[in-house]
């Protein structure tokens, strides 16, 4: 007979699992993620894992979905309101810091990820990317900043800037030089 848990127990579950499955997928990736071995590391069958998921996919999907709630928090408690251009600079450093602590935004191009994602529903691709512009929007874009360039081109300078984590691994000092060229172009983006 399955064992039941209380509440307060699921969700230290699934937080447990949350937890192990992104230091698994930054390390080993999605497909040499194991759910066994996820299950064993937070003390419970992999039978009962399934009372929690319905697939290793759904959770990879609450992993991204904590990591861009967990980013965009991290990136709201740096700015004021209305924010400066030197707190967003400060945001997108702390920002690049996080993905180049999780691999899991570094290996995004990877195949492995591309499988990961052609196994997700649409739905919550869609919902996930939404969400993720709406946070840059929020942050980024707020009524009370002053753009010199286009939202568009804003957009591309920042991204550009922040996937260079993925080539953390063959720049030398990569942090150092993202900030270097952050600082060059944050006044170009901002009044």
């Amino acid at each position: 007979m399955p064992r039941s848990f209380s509440e307060t127990e699921k969700e230290n579950i699934r937080q447990a699992l949350i937890h192990e499955c992104k230091k698994s997928w930054s390390a080993h990736g999605y497909q040499k993620t194991s759910v066994g071995e996820l299950c064993v590391k937070v003390g419970i069958s992999t039978g009962a894992f399934y009372t929690f998921y319905t697939s290793k996919e759904a959770l990879f999907c609450d992993v991204m979905d904590d990591f861009q709630e967990s980013t965009r928090q991290m990136f709201d408690e740096t700015l004021s309101s209305p924010p400066t251009k030197v707190e967003i600079c400060n945001g997108l450093k702390k920002l690049y810091l996080e993905y180049a602590e999780n691999d899991i935004i570094t290996k995004r191009h990877s195949n492995d990820y591309k499988r990961l994602l052609n196994k997700l529903p649409k739905e919550w691709k869609e919902k996930h990317r939404a969400n993720s512009n709406n946070n840059l929007e929020h942050t980024l874009f707020a009524p009370t900043v002053k753009l010199k360039v286009s939202k568009e081109r804003a957009h591309g300078i920042i991204d550009t800037l922040l996937l260079s984590v993925a080539n953390k691994d063959v720049i030398p000092d990569h942090y150092e030089i993202f900030c270097t060229l952050l600082e060059c172009v944050i006044d170009e983006i901002y009044e």
